[in-house]
């Protein structure tokens, strides 16, 4: 078979490259959707030759236009599959990672060869990536965790500290909900979350922290609360750079819903969805949480935050019904670390199933633009995507 030469710039050769990208495209979305199936049906194995069959089929491909620099890749990636296939690994959340990325730094591999743009990863680092797979295959039990680890940090340097939080911090993240909750257990988990992202603390955050029991204890549901919710929100942040500061996002997720434990307790399960009457009450929890801090020239920027957490995109949310860059971009994070905690918490003492999270994760993403801010659906799914197992419980 002749290959394609993709500094040609005839229009057959580029009619031969758009039909081996369109394909290239529909490929990975259809691996994409093996893999979340395969998270739920690990013991399929017409899912994992399907995977199988897709990822040999691409590496044929970009033989096809040339593009010979991934095909290592792509085998060595085959390889793993095939040891999977066999039973000498056990698909996992790890392992799935791997997959995913090595299938996104081909697809940006190959956009950036017909952009004849700078290429995602240099010759070395392409290299030492198919050394890490391989070795992948030739691990033992023990220390095939470590060698993944590796192969992460090569293909997402992010992955690095996502895994090093993930060991750290397993209890503050993932509690549950205990017939006797201890009012201690908010406190410190929010510190650890706080050293850990080494925000440094005082008196301010101090007092603030020791009100959150208060909130917690109000409701089954809401307990670990604040601890799952500070950590999403410092997490997306990290993930944006540091966008957001993150005092003042620590603070005004820590209060944004202090009102609500003046509220009666129906009102907390109906999370505003009631009768008008009830409905004005309700919303009237921003003002409580925002005027805790608003006297402080200190904490302005939370303030902002939490007064307008449940503001949307579109302009329908309260309580000023303002729309898109006029809201507070702290206060458009919080309004989908809210959203998120209210779709994957539904009842107390229930594991998030992967199910709840994709759900979850779908209803957000459908909703970029209208209801949430498009980039900060952007970072939950990346943040979701590097923490999943901290959100199944």
């Amino acid at each position: 078979m002749s290959q394609l030469n993709l500094n040609r710039p005839d229009e057959l050769q580029r009619d031969c490259v758009d039909d081996f990208f369109e394909d290239f495209r529909d490929a990975y979305e259809q691996c994409e959707a093996t893999l979340i199936e395969l998270e739920q049906h690990p013991h399929q194995p017409e899912l994992l030759h399907g995977i199988f069959r897709v990822v040999h089929t691409i590496k044929g491909n970009l033989g096809f236009i040339g593009l010979f620099s991934l095909i290592p890749l792509l085998q060595s990636l085959e390889d793993v599959l095939d040891d999977i296939r066999k039973g000498h690994m056990a698909y996992d959340s790890s392992l799935c990672d791997v997959i995913q990325l090595t299938l996104d730094r081909t697809q940006q591999w190959v956009e950036a060869s017909i952009a004849d743009a700078p290429k995602p990863l240099s010759q070395t680092e392409l290299q030492q990536i198919c050394q890490r797979l391989t070795g992948l295959t030739s691990a033992d039990e023990r220390s095939r965790g470590v060698r993944i680890r590796q192969v992460l940090g090569l293909l997402d340097p992010t992955h690095v500290q996502a895994l090093a939080i993930k060991d750290e911090l397993p209890d503050v993240v993932t509690s549950t909900a205990t017939a006797e909750p201890k009012a201690s257990s908010a406190v410190d988990a929010c510190r650890r979350l706080l050293q850990y992202y080494r925000i440094r603390m005082d008196a301010d955050l101090e007092f603030f922290i020791q009100l959150l029991p208060a909130l917690e204890q109000r409701h089954p549901r809401w307990q670990g609360r604040s601890a799952r919710q500070l950590f999403l929100a410092l997490e997306m942040n990290r993930l944006a750079g540091n966008k957001l500061d993150q005092i003042q996002l620590a603070v005004a997720l820590m209060l944004h819903d202090l009102g609500m434990s003046f509220l009666p307790l129906q009102m907390l399960d109906a999370q505003g969805r009631a009768d008008p009457e009830q409905l004005s009450v309700w919303q009237r929890h921003v003002e409580m949480g925002a005027s805790l801090v608003a006297s402080s020239p200190r904490w302005q920027d939370a303030a902002a935050m939490i007064w307008q957490h449940h503001e949307q995109q579109d302009g329908s949310g309260f309580p000023d019904g303002l729309e898109g860059e006029d809201i507070s971009e702290g206060a458009r994070l919080l309004r989908i670390v809210d959203e998120f905690d209210l779709l994957t918490n539904q009842h107390e003492q229930q594991e998030a199933s992967n199910r709840q999270l994709i759900t979850a994760l779908v209803e957000i993403s459908k909703a970029a633009g209208t209801k949430f801010d498009p980039f900060w659906v952007g970072m939950l799914n990346e943040a979701v995507k590097l923490h999943k197992q901290h959100f199944q419980r």
